[in-house]
C-alpha cells in the first residue's frame, strides 16, 4: 500500500502575494519565543532592547505585507481601497466648499415661491372662469340677433 505524503515533507506552490496567515504564524511563533526568553530571567537589558527592536520591525513589516496584500486583491477585483475612498471624500468635500462659495449666503430661503409648472390654472382661479362661462352663454341669443341683422342688411 502507497504511503501518503507528510504535511512536512509536501511542499506548497508559492504565489506572488504573501500569505499574511504564515506570516503571522512565524511572527507569533518568534514572539513566544522572546516572552519565554523574557520570563525565564535569562536576558539581560540589551538583548531585551534588541528583541523589542526585532519584534517591532517584524509587526511593521507585517502590516506592510498585509496592507499590500490586500490592496493587490482589491486591485484584482476592482474594487476601491480604504485610501482610494477617502481620497474621494476629501476631493467630494471640496467640491462641496467650493459650491458653498458659489451660492448666495441667503439664496436658498430667500427666493420667492414659484407656481407649480402645470396646464392646470390655480384653485382659486378655477371659479372665476365658470362664472364667465356663464355670462357669454346668456348673451349669446343677443349677439345671434345683431349677426341675423347684419347679414339681411348685407343681403339687401
Amino acid at each position: 500500500m502507497p504511503q501518503r505524503p507528510r504535511p512536512e515533507n509536501t511542499t506548497v506552490a508559492t504565489s506572488l502575494i504573501p500569505d499574511p496567515f504564515q506570516m503571522w504564524r512565524e511572527a507569533l511563533t518568534k514572539l513566544e519565543g522572546n516572552v519565554n526568553s523574557l520570563v525565564t530571567g535569562s536576558v539581560d537589558s540589551q538583548e531585551l532592547m534588541r528583541s523589542m527592536h526585532q519584534l517591532s520591525t517584524l509587526s511593521l513589516g507585517m502590516q506592510q505585507a498585509f496592507e499590500k496584500a490586500i490592496g493587490a486583491y482589491l486591485a484584482r477585483v476592482n474594487l476601491p481601497s480604504r485610501k482610494d475612498v477617502s481620497e474621494l471624500a476629501a476631493a467630494l468635500q471640496r467640491v462641496e466648499d467650493k459650491l458653498d462659495l458659489l451660492l448666495p449666503t441667503g439664496a436658498a430661503g430667500s427666493a420667492a415661491p414659484r407656481p407649480p409648472r402645470t396646464r392646470r390654472p390655480p384653485p382659486e382661479e378655477v371659479a372665476a372662469p365658470a362664472a364667465v362661462a356663464a355670462a357669454p352663454a346668456a348673451a349669446r341669443p343677443a349677439r345671434a340677433a345683431k349677426r341675423t341683422a347684419s347679414r339681411a342688411r348685407r343681403r339687401s
